[in-house]
């Protein structure tokens, strides 16, 4: 068997915990469990990340966001491009919902966790509101007037909202349901945002 490097070893402990995870939850991934999983001694996963919770943090680190593709939305309208966008995103998610439900519950046990494990966990926010981020800008940049809204405050109304479609779908099941929800979104936020002069938001509150 070859002798694998400590950076692959890593990747293979990281997998088997999602594996793990995705198949029995995550309270389940416990180190006897991964080592089992991945075929190797206990005191490897110990060697390769010192703590449970060095593991757990290494897997959110890998959880990959949908990737979707603005450029494909060149030829449509803006409000035609929103729809494709969430549309990409739910085909992506809803084909796993045991995945989807995992990525709650990193975020649910990194946010009981230090502030190194916080910090993993606003990373994990940051990547889904930065996915979100590339569709609104794009949208904006196709309408006729000014948007006083921040784009990035946009995105993160996407991701709550699209978080709690996905959350309310792994519990109910209903795939109509969840995707008529966001379709709604879409319509919604096309006729906000080209209803939405520049000076139609006030100040924040104090």
């Amino acid at each position: 068997m070859p002798r694998l490097s400590a950076d692959q070893r890593r990747a293979d402990l990281v997998a088997a915990t999602v594996r793990v995870a995705v198949a029995e939850g995550l309270e389940a991934a416990t180190v006897r469990r991964v080592a089992q999983e991945a075929g190797v001694p206990l005191g490897t996963v110990h060697y390769c990340f010192g703590s449970k919770t060095a593991l757990i943090e290494a897997v959110a680190e890998s959880i990959t966001q949908p990737v979707i593709d603005a450029d494909a939305f060149d030829e449509m309208s803006p409000a035609e491009a929103v729809r494709a966008s969430l549309r990409t995103y739910w085909e992506q998610i809803g084909s796993d919902r045991r995945r989807q439900l995992l990525v709650y519950e990193l975020l649910a046990s990194l946010s009981r966790g230090d502030a190194d494990a916080q910090a993993v966990g606003r990373r994990l926010l940051q990547r889904a509101y930065s996915t979100a981020l590339v569709s609104v800008d794009r949208y904006i940049a196709a309408l006729d007037h000014p948007v006083a809204v921040d784009p990035a405050a946009i995105s993160r109304l996407i991701v709550a909202v699209t978080d709690g479609v996905s959350l309310s779908w792994i519990v109910d099941n209903d795939d109509a349901a969840a995707w008529q929800t966001l379709e709604l979104l879409g319509q919604v936020l096309a006729i906000a945002l080209a209803a939405l002069p520049a000076d139609a938001v006030g100040p924040e509150p104090a």
